[in-house]
């Protein structure tokens, strides 16, 4: 007989096979068969039993008030911006903690924050689940806590919060109302914005780096999270949970404030080239080429990033057929390039192809290998191979040219 693999992260995991399949209906909260609200658990903050092993907290952040380097604001004010990744008018935070990181059917929440949006403050409540017995009032709870007509917004909550909330829902054979509502994964902009930028785009690591918020002692890291909840099952003291609290409550706030930055980025209020290229290639994604030229166009103003904005705007011109106006942009892109190959490459193909020049096509081409072959030292296989793309074409334009004899 095998051993069982003792280190298996999800050692419930084969069990999925097993949910129950086609649910319908909404989740409906344990029988509590006359029992009280309250259960005998030690050192939990202000708050208040709303069912049987389910404890209900809030906490109210004024808008104005500053967080980390900025003011906090509202963010819904800035959700048009964002609404071709999802973003609603009306925005509901999520964040949840859990007993693992897995998505099967052994892990499951135990604490989940919801950020509100509000005309004067932003509410974060919080559904503390203080035994596993009770999940279904848990999520019938949660259930009550979400208004109408609302969109959701977490960070890597499409591939971790909701389908562990959904696996948790089909457990208890119901469907989350919230299920075909807009959702906005913030983390799939911030990598867009801030990818390469900084170590990682983990909350935590943008929370100092672009927030400027910097967690107290108290807070308790993730990773510690699911073993002091463990051990509050054995003991029911909730008091060294209070820095899970914290925990989540920062990334609720967090969540907002950094919805707020990038809306602001996408909206090309950055203060860099670097946020003005990666603004135009957004909008570039979705198909809006015309924010997306004029974010290349805010880009020329700042020196460092200009021969980037000029690649950009060279292929956008390229790409609406006016060559010339490309060639334009492709010339100055490569001045005063450190890696102009590509800018060169780019010049003798519109030449040869699209204005007819094969003078000036031959001329980019030889700079163009020159500029490679100064740096043998970095020979490889893509080396080599960009090598022989160019004197393929430099043979090409020769003869063209008629100087098949030239060396």
């Amino acid at each position: 007989m095998a051993r069982p693999n003792r280190y298996d992260p999800e050692k419930f995991g084969r069990l999925d096979g097993y949910l129950p399949k086609n649910v319908t209906g909404r989740i409906t909260p344990n029988d509590d068969a006359g029992l009280p609200k309250e259960i005998d658990v030690r050192g939990l903050p202000d708050g208040e039993w709303i069912s049987r092993g389910v404890y209900r907290m809030e906490r109210v952040i004024p808008y104005g008030r500053t967080y980390g380097d900025s003011e906090f604001e509202n963010p819904e004010k800035y959700s048009k911006t964002l609404e071709p990744w999802g973003c609603a008018n009306s925005c509901v935070y999520l964040d949840l903690e859990t007993t693992g990181l897995s998505r099967g059917t052994g892990t499951y929440a135990f604490l989940v924050g919801l950020g509100f949006c509000g005309r004067e403050n932003f509410r974060v409540v919080q559904l503390f689940l203080a035994s596993p017995g009770w999940e279904r009032s848990w999520l019938s709870a949660l259930e009550a806590e979400l208004p109408k007509d609302f969109g959701l917004v977490t960070y890597n909550g499409r591939s971790f919060d909701l389908p562990l909330l959904r696996t948790r829902y089909t457990l208890a054979r119901a469907v989350p109302s919230w299920d075909e509502n807009p959702h906005l994964d913030l983390l799939l902009l911030a990598r867009h914005f801030y990818r390469g930028r900084m170590p990682s785009c983990s909350l935590g690591e943008l929370e100092p780096r672009v927030l400027g918020v910097h967690r107290t002692a108290d807070d308790i890291p993730g990773m510690y999270i699911p073993e002091m909840y463990t051990e509050f099952l054995r003991t029911t003291d909730a008091t060294p949970l209070r820095g899970i609290f914290y925990h989540n409550t920062l990334d609720i706030v967090s969540l907002a404030a950094l919805q707020t930055r990038i809306s602001k980025l996408a909206d090309m209020k950055g203060h860099g080239g670097e946020d003005m290229i990666r603004c135009g290639d957004l909008w570039n994604m979705t198909g809006d080429v015309e924010r997306a030229e004029a974010a290349w166009r805010r880009a020329l103003d700042f020196s460092t990033h200009a021969n980037i904005a000029n690649a950009r705007l060279g292929e956008k011109a390229k790409s609406d057929g006016d060559y010339e106006a490309a060639r334009d942009y492709f010339e100055r892109a490569a001045e005063g390039d450190k890696h102009p190959l590509r800018n060169l490459e780019s010049l003798a193909k519109i030449e040869e192809h699209r204005i007819g020049d094969c003078e000036a096509a031959l001329a980019h081409a030889e700079a163009a290998l020159k500029w490679l072959e100064a740096r043998r030292p970095l020979r490889d296989y893509r080396w080599d191979l960009e090598r022989q793309n160019l004197l393929h074409r430099i043979r090409r334009l020769k003869r063209k040219l008629g100087r098949e004899d030239e060396n």
